[in-house]
């Protein structure tokens, strides 16, 4: 495996709307589909599309949304041995609302009542097998307790820091790559002052830093760096999912040994492209149209890195 994930699945069902209702309100949809999601589950998606290798190691319920879930996953080649069933409970979905004028979203989630995947359940040989775990803050115990060995073990440990949440501050400091929202990168140092955001969450623990800010782009901290990536401007249809697909970017980047500039460039580039369909899957590209799409703006995958990532210590 290149990179092996715990996190979150979910199904998603999700409607294109001339605006979002108010209360009452009656809409006829201009679009409805059906997709997986979830920001351990995207990244990993993408990933496969890249050409990348990956497994899943979560819990889900018992019902025919995990079965969905799971299908779809394997369906992408995602390796799916150590995704868990609860019995008689179920799964995750979500109702996501967006706006056609701007392509941003409402979503209504229901975390269903599964008990999620407990550090018993792990089996840390097959999660530190590969060079890059990934994260999302499910499931925090177990994560924690993964991040842990597997800064042990001289691996990546990648965190998708999404939301304002107490419970990801230790995995933050746990990671050596934090790629945070701005939610999270205001709510974890207490401030607005973006320059203070890359400082003080590399002092929590990670050797990279990245913020992202949606179609402002990224800001990205290194030992030795700081510089910011904008994003590449596309026609919005639909951002679902497109900060769980920049991970996903990123992280093939990193194993292909680009340079930090780098990664954040072409995950700036799944990202974008995955914003130009419908739901938070349909739109990630496979690797030849992502080397055209780069191309197109004066970036080639087919030159040499320019040099190792440093998201490891």
């Amino acid at each position: 495996m290149d990179v092996t994930g715990i996190g979150h699945a979910c199904i998603d069902t999700i409607g294109l709307v001339p605006h979002l209702p108010a209360l009452d309100e009656v809409l006829v949809m201009d679009a409805t589909t059906r997709q997986g999601g979830g920001p351990v589950a995207q990244a990993l998606v993408t990933l496969q599309r890249l050409g990348k290798k990956t497994a899943f190691h979560a819990r889900l319920g018992d019902d025919t949304i995990a079965q969905e879930i799971r299908t779809g996953l394997e369906a992408e080649g995602v390796d799916c041995t150590h995704l868990l069933r609860d019995p008689g409970h179920v799964s995750n979905t979500s109702i996501i609302l967006v706006d056609r004028a701007t392509g941003k979203r409402s979503i209504c989630a229901h975390r269903g009542d599964y008990h999620p995947i407990a550090p018993a359940d792990l089996d840390l040989d097959a999660l530190c097998a590969a060079p890059i775990l990934h994260l999302d803050g499910h499931a925090p115990e177990a994560a924690l307790h993964a991040a842990r060995e597997a800064r042990c073990r001289g691996r990546i440990v990648s965190m998708d820091a999404g939301h304002a949440r107490d419970d990801l501050i230790p995995l933050a400091a746990a990671a050596t790559l934090l790629i945070a929202s701005e939610k999270f990168a205001m709510f974890a140092t207490g401030t607005g002052d973006e320059t203070a955001w890359g400082p003080t969450l590399r002092a929590m623990g990670p050797s990279t830093v990245v913020v992202t800010r949606g179609e402002r782009g990224s800001l990205t901290w290194t030992a030795d760096d700081h510089f910011v990536t904008p994003a590449f401007p596309v026609d919005v249809v639909d951002t679902t999912g497109a900060g769980d697909v920049f991970h996903g970017g990123y992280l093939y980047a990193v194993l292909e040994g680009r340079s930090p500039r780098e990664c954040a460039t072409i995950a700036s580039a799944v990202a974008a492209m995955k914003c130009r369909s419908l739901g938070g899957r349909a739109g990630i590209p496979m690797l030849p149209a992502l080397s055209r799409f780069l191309g197109d703006h004066g970036f080639t995958l087919e030159r040499p890195p320019c040099g190792d990532f440093c998201g490891d210590e």
